[in-house]
């Protein structure tokens, strides 16, 4: 598995990586995540995290992920750690909205020692997060919401488990009025069926589908900031179908991360579309050029469009990627466009400056097939 993550260009690229926590040791059972590229974080031998989190763990907790922002898609574990997302939501540095999808309110009071827990995170955020424009909780039933005081209920859109099977005016309303603040996700498996997952907390009737159809009005209307995923079965469990909980967890989570992993990458696509159309920034544009050109599939129209942008800036274009060492790149570019002796002489030598030999040895070759190598003139 590999765990490096690259950090891109927060202006131009959403750093859609994935980070997996590791708390019970459930998800060295599961797969799902193999042949992807995520960061995993093992907190297996930490204490005072079960349920409820000790102010020393929140604090050894907070500068393992310091250095990882709140982009992209987190795994939290069982819904026993769903205060992660407190940690991750602290992070983001302008308004914004949360949205949960969970069979609880997550809104209850801290009652052990006003401790931070699984059932008080959401109550938290509104509490002590500044940017938090607006929260919407999906999925509990009414008569939790009814458990809720009235003061944190002010700042929520309650969709309980009742409305989700009715019409949805209350999501659209929420939708239409904040569609130009972004989202942060919150996912909680334990809002689905037994028969999509298994979860350690009592779960709702809500089919993977249904979590689909929902997701996709989210994300046709809002910027997502980023999402988390809580929800797995724990080891310590004495279920006889322990197994099957977990190969059925393997599996939604299988869906889950695939359902998230496109959307917002169609989200990002689209936002470099709109950067690259708008900017004065020819650097900018030029990046973002060479990104969607060699991303894109050959059918796919804008391909041909970003081409026709490099091949007016063909020069800097080469020369940039030579800088950066994407040889490969750099290959089908010049190959495409044909350059003739001249740039090949100008390429070969910013080869040089910048010490990229597998360009120098390319860019020859070309020269040779042009008639053009002079077998002197040049010493890798």
């Amino acid at each position: 598995m590999k765990v490096e993550i690259q950090r891109q260009d927060k202006e131009v690229l959403m750093n859609a990586k994935t980070v997996i926590m590791d708390f019970s040791g459930v998800y060295k059972e599961e797969n799902f995540y193999q042949g992807k590229d995520a960061q995993w974080l093992d907190f297996t031998k930490m204490t005072g995290v079960n349920c409820y989190c000790t102010e020393e763990a929140e604090e050894e907790i907070k500068e393992r992920i310091k250095n990882l922002d709140f982009s992209g898609i987190h795994f939290l574990d069982s819904g026993n750690y769903h205060y992660l997302s407190k940690f991750w939501t602290e992070k983001i540095d302008r308004p914004f909205l949360l949205v949960v999808f969970d069979n609880h309110t997550d809104m209850q009071e801290a009652s052990f020692w006003g401790l931070l827990s699984c059932g008080s995170w959401v109550r938290e955020c509104i509490l002590s997060n500044k940017y938090i424009k607006e929260v919407c909780v999906i999925g509990p039933p009414r008569t939790a919401f009814l458990e809720c005081e009235k003061e944190i209920l002010e700042k929520v859109t309650p969709i309980s488990r009742e409305d989700m099977k009715q019409e949805k005016s209350q999501w659209h309303e929420f939708l239409e009025r904040n569609q130009d603040v972004p989202v942060y996700l919150s996912l909680d498996k334990d809002i689905l069926s037994l028969e999509a997952a298994r979860t350690n907390w009592d779960q709702g009737d809500v089919s993977f589908e249904e979590i689909k159809e929902w997701l996709h009005e989210l994300f046709s209307q809002c910027f997502v900031l980023g999402a988390d995923v809580c929800g797995e079965h724990t080891p310590d469990t004495t279920s006889l179908s322990y197994q099957e909980d977990i190969e059925k967890n393997n599996a939604i989570n299988k869906k889950i991360w695939e359902l998230l992993e496109k959307k917002l990458t169609e989200q990002e696509e689209r936002q470099l579309d709109k950067v690259f159309s708008e900017t004065k920034q020819a650097d900018k544009k030029l990046s973002i050029a060479l990104m969607r050109y060699f991303d894109l599939k050959k059918e796919d129209k804008r391909k041909r469009l970003y081409g026709e942008y490099l091949k007016l800036r063909f020069r800097p274009a080469v020369e940039l990627l030579i800088k950066k060492k994407e040889n490969k790149k750099l290959t089908e570019l010049i190959k495409e466009q044909e350059a003739d002796e001249n740039l090949l002489n100008s390429f070969l030598k910013t080869a040089v400056q910048y010490g990229n030999q597998e360009a120098q040895i390319f860019l020859l070759q070309e020269k040779e097939a042009l008639g053009g190598f002079q077998e002197k003139s040049w010493e890798l």
